[in-house]
């Protein structure tokens, strides 16, 4: 008898430490009242230019957190976090300056 074969471990959504680190930075410049964090937004929820967007908004239970040095910079819906699950956002140059981004692989 065989045993089965290992599933391939599943990419999860990633967030660089430089994006961490960013978001970190506004959330801080912006003294989000308490109950308030940064979230990852998508259409519908997002409605500015590009494909997503950072918005401030309450903890949901359905929420992920994504923290750096040990505080939460960013939050996002387990539904999104699995729908981006081959994505990392970063924060670097792009041809606009600096700025976030969601590379989807």
């Amino acid at each position: 008898m065989t045993s089965p074969k290992p599933r391939p471990k599943q990419r999860a959504f990633e967030v660089t430490d430089a994006a961490r680190a960013q978001l970190r930075e506004v959330a801080d410049g912006r003294e989000l009242g308490p109950g308030k964090y940064l979230r990852l937004a998508l259409p519908p929820v997002w409605t500015g230019e590009g494909e997503f967007g950072i918005v401030i908004d309450d903890r949901g239970s359905g929420d992920e957190s994504i923290s750096w040095e040990g505080k939460p910079c960013l939050l996002i819906e387990r539904e999104v976090a699995v729908e981006l699950s081959r994505s990392i956002m970063d924060f670097k140059k792009t041809p606009a300056g600096m700025g976030f981004t969601l590379d989807v692989y």
